[in-house]
């Protein structure tokens, strides 16, 4: 196996986005030429991909059908009250107040409507006092039901109370006890998961599945286990973000919750092959916990150097602070556990700092109100500043502009163990820091003198620190700056050491083989689809090969393959809508070795949920620097409006026609997409010119040799006359089928209409006709007619004037409309001569545009710039 073959799916319950060590460790094995997907749970619920440093980020829809169940039958078992007590809802109360009332009200109206008719006589005295009576009964009726559904309101409110307290004591009990803590019950989620990742990561086939964090290490161990069935070796890497064990408590994150957690790491841990994690605290921890028998091997979280030099804006421009104005920041997660409020306390004490706050994953949070509020009553919101966070990769450069880093965190287990990334983020921006005293950062601080360490939780004692380093600054910031410790805390060594643990889980050492993970490619591959229309793609990657000899080219296709046209690579319907793996597969081949791509009819080339078009791929391709375009066949950029405005025989007249309608909506979705695409747009047919800007005319191509023939022309007493639209309302073959039955009728013809044979068998037929009718709509030719005068056969359609105005050369097709095609039919078959000129023409004519030397020279400029080649 060489590094090339290396398949690794790494997998983390997140979107990826803001996870620098996924991304990080993702990055450092593609450099080895490994091929790696991460798979992520998509923060927004419709799937997504996009290239990440040479890995291929992969967000997966999780619709977390078992966690959402279970939340559903405990909030009803929450909900259970005895029949008739109270109600449910409290919209049902309302709803059944306001029907009551509006009932009474109705009963006002019908006594007002009884007496009035009574004044004026028109009401029987006996029915008058019937229906007074009858109004009496249903007053009494809705009173007595407005007073029950007050009772019953009360009664339900005063039943409410004991068992929503009993639920408290319930909760206040259950959540404190660490055993007994099933997570399947209590975290499906770990199960949601599997679903989403487990049949993916079989169909993957990788060599090495990689658990980020304890969410999937169920997920990557089942998949290892059902890989052994199959006769495969899978490998398992474990990567402990935290300890799990000794995680802080918020929320919904109570120590029953942790201990569920921490009961499914425990389940699986022993199955993994290698066992990575943060801190050497942790990794002696795991060890002893899980009697494992090697100590887990130490990957810290530490910036990578290339951060460093990212041009972004600082922090202190952003809130507007000037340089002489002391900057205390904290950039990370806000919770209670991470004691910020403690650093706004130390405020108070620190009279001339501010202090920004990073916020992740945003401001618009309660536990950002809360700090906003503490401020607010000590009177020092002025001086904290609560920002939005950047992107990973900017965070060390936003930074630089502070004084001091803080990280003051509380007393939990797994804090007590931690280094945490913020730690090497703040050291690669230059700042000496403050931290609590967590045993671990505790001795790294001290070891290293990059600054000071306060008892966690004492807003004094972390005040006295800062002005402890705010007094010496100059040589905190030395040490910080020095070599040894850069050298030390860089991603650059972390990065060697996990590509040593995977060459030893693989047998065989991996260096950096493509810097930045890009693939480096020598050679240029193009690659077109997804359509291959009429063989087009097929046709032009031929050529393309034949004339630029240092050129490799594929086309694909992912229909029915009805018409048999040929292709170099296909896929099904159903793979291209549905089939997470084969779309994997393409798009893991196409980063890996191709370096142009042109996309068929505006549809993305690796796979298509509903709505998507080409600009889905795009970004993934720009990132990958591989160059793309668009090439149009037809009906997905004719517009409709535009084609009726221009054409008198626009098979679009009636604006209403349910198939105008579809292709105009559709034309009005794709021309939404094509604002702002920079790349190349092709179209396949002179006309097309007149709806794209900006748009390059490629030849379609055509095969002469397989249509070459020696089949006289007109020489028959009865001529056969051919008519084969690929779509009979555009083409006009309502005009058509009606005059050419006619001739055929009368003896003037053998009239041949086909639809829907394969293309072999409507060559033959081209081959063997004597004329051949296009289409009398458009106003262009295409593909067929290509085919009919590569034939040498009398050609016939209707081909606008300044369409033959856009041409070389003199196009030889028969020109006829609607009006007057019988006369056509009639005329050449009468002058034979003449209509024979007219054929012979054909064959040159197609050699000359359209036998694919014409459509190479259009599409040499798109692909002469090498900017994908070694990796550039």
């Amino acid at each position: 196996m060489t590094t090339a073959d290396l398949r690794v799916v790494m997998m983390v319950a997140n979107d990826v986005t803001n996870d620098s060590r996924v991304r990080k460790e993702a990055a450092a094995l593609a450099e080895t030429g490994a091929e790696v997907t991460v798979l992520g749970v998509s923060a927004s619920g419709l799937p997504s991909r996009e290239m990440l440093d040479g890995a291929l980020i992969v967000r997966v829809a999780v619709p977390f059908s078992l966690r959402e169940e279970r939340k559903r039958s405990r909030k009803a078992r929450r909900d259970w009250r005895p029949p008739l007590v109270g109600y449910r809802y409290r919209s049902t109360y309302v709803a059944r107040s306001q029907r009551i009332q509006a009932e009474l009200k109705e009963l006002k109206s019908d006594t007002g409507h009884a007496i009035a008719r009574a004044k004026a006589g028109k009401s029987n005295p006996l029915k008058f006092k019937a229906g007074v009576a009858t109004r009496l009964l249903r007053k009494s009726r809705w009173q007595a039901a407005q007073k029950a559904t007050w009772v019953r309101k009360g009664v339900g409110n005063k039943a409410d109370a004991p068992f929503k307290f009993g639920w408290r004591a319930y909760d206040g009990v259950i959540h404190r006890l660490p055993w007994p803590a099933p997570w399947r019950k209590l975290h499906p989620e770990a199960l949601d998961l599997e679903i989403a990742f487990g049949d993916l990561i079989d169909r993957l086939e990788p060599d090495v599945v990689h658990a980020h964090d304890m969410h999937v290490i169920g997920v990557a161990t089942r998949a290892a286990g059902r890989a052994k069935l199959r006769g495969r070796n899978l490998k398992v890497v474990y990567d402990a973000h935290e300890y799990v064990a000794g995680l802080s408590r918020y929320g919904a994150r109570t120590r029953r919750s942790i201990a569920a957690w921490a009961n499914h790491e425990r389940e699986y841990i022993g199955d993994a092959d290698k066992v990575i994690t943060v801190s050497p605290a942790i990794a002696r921890t795991l060890r002893k916990d899980h009697r494992l028998d090697h100590e887990p091997t130490v990957i810290m979280n530490t910036p990578n150097p290339v951060d460093v030099s990212v041009e972004v804006s600082d922090i202190r421009s952003r809130i507007g602070l000037s340089a002489e104005v002391p900057l205390l920041v904290y950039s990370g997660g806000v919770t209670r556990a991470r004691g910020i409020h403690t650093a706004v306390q130390a405020l108070v004490d620190l009279p001339d700092a501010h202090l920004a706050v990073v916020c992740v994953p945003g401001v618009a949070t309660d536990a950002v109100r809360e700090l906003q509020a503490q401020a607010a009553t000590l009177e020092v919101q002025d001086r904290l500043h609560c920002l939005d966070p950047v992107k990973p990769d900017e965070v060390v450069a936003f930074l630089r502009t502070a004084d001091v880093g803080l990280i003051p965190i509380l007393p939990y287990p797994s804090h007590e163990m931690a280094l945490p990334n913020k730690l090497f983020e703040y050291a690669f921006a230059g700042l000496p820091v403050v931290v609590s005293n967590m045993p671990s950062m505790k001795e790294f601080v001290d070891r290293t003198r990059i600054g000071e360490v306060f008892v966690a939780a004492d807003a004094h004692d972390l005040a006295s620190k800062v002005r402890t380093v705010l007094g010496d600054l100059d040589a905190y910031r030395e040490r910080v700056a020095d070599p040894g410790y850069q050298q030390e805390v860089s991603w650059t060594g972390q990065a060697d050491k996990l590509r040593a643990l995977y060459g030893e889980l693989v047998g065989r050492q991996l260096g950096v083989v493509q810097p930045g993970g890009r693939a480096i490619k020598k050679q240029r591959r193009l690659l077109l689809g997804p359509v291959n229309s009429a063989g087009q793609a097929w046709l032009w990657a031929t050529a393309l090969e034949r004339e630029v000899p240092d050129l490799k080219a594929e086309s694909l296709t992912t229909g029915s393959g009805a018409f048999d046209f040929r292709v170099h690579r296909t896929g099904t319907y159903r793979q291209y809508r549905s089939d997470l793996r084969w779309q994997l597969e393409l798009t893991a081949y196409a980063l890996r070795e191709v370096t142009h791509v042109l996309f068929e009819a505006g549809r993305p080339m690796f796979g298509q949920q509903r709505g998507q078009m080409w600009t889905h791929d795009v970004p993934m391709l720009d990132q990958a620097g591989i160059k793309h375009g668009l090439v149009f066949h037809g009906s997905e950029i004719r517009d409709p409006a535009q084609h009726r405005a221009q054409y008198q025989w626009s098979p679009f007249r009636n604006a209403d026609d349910e198939l105008t309608v579809r292709l105009q909506a559709a034309n009005d979705l794709m021309r939404r997409h094509l604002e702002g695409y920079e790349g190349p747009v092709f179209v396949t047919t002179p006309d097309l010119l007149e709806f794209v800007d900006d748009g390059i005319w490629l030849p379609l191509t055509v095969d002469l040799d397989a249509f070459a023939s020696s089949a006289p022309v007109l020489e028959r007493e009865v001529p056969v006359v051919l008519h084969a639209p690929s779509a009979s309302a555009l083409k006009g073959s309502v005009y058509v089928d009606p005059v050419l039955t006619d001739l055929d009728a009368r003896g003037l013809i053998k009239y041949q209409r086909v639809q829907g044979v394969p293309h072999s068998e409507l060559a033959e037929m081209v081959r063997t006709a004597d004329i051949v009718v296009d289409q009398l709509l458009l106003g262009s030719y295409g593909v067929f007619a290509c085919e009919a005068m590569a034939a040498g056969r009398v050609t016939v359609g209707h081909i606008a004037d300044p369409v033959r105005d856009l041409l070389p050369t003199d196009l030889p097709i028969a020109e006829a409309t609607p009006d007057d095609l019988t006369e056509v039919i009639e005329r050449l078959v009468a002058e034979r001569d003449s209509a024979r000129k007219i054929a012979d023409a054909g064959p040159e004519y197609v050699r000359e545009l359209h036998d694919g030397r014409r459509s190479v020279e259009v599409l040499l400029p798109f692909l002469s710039d090498e900017q994908s080649l070694d990796g550039r």
